[in-house]
């Protein structure tokens, strides 16, 4: 019994287990090639932009292709009207 000397509760000290593999993946990857370059900063290609570069690269494309096969519909339908047009005559 000693009355100047309080205890301290005792404390829960729960470590967290939680394994997420493709986290641990990319953290290999990244002190791979920190190791690789010698830099402790590891700095990915993705460039901010680059996602919108990419859409609007891909939707001028898909513009471009829609925009010939319509050329072309239209073509085809013009000489099948001329052909049409001959033989009714």
């Amino acid at each position: 019994m000693n009355f100047f000397k309080l205890y301290k509760p005792k404390t829960y000290n729960y470590r967290y287990i939680y394994y997420d593999p493709k986290k641990e993946a990319q953290k290999e990857r990244e002190e791979k090639y920190a190791s690789k370059d010698g830099n402790e900063e590891y700095k990915p290609s993705i460039k901010r932009g680059s996602f919108r570069a990419e859409l609007d690269r891909r939707n001028k494309t898909y513009r471009d292709n829609a925009r010939q096969a319509n050329i072309r519909l239209i073509i085809i339908i013009g000489v099948l009207l001329l052909i049409g047009y001959y033989l009714l005559k």
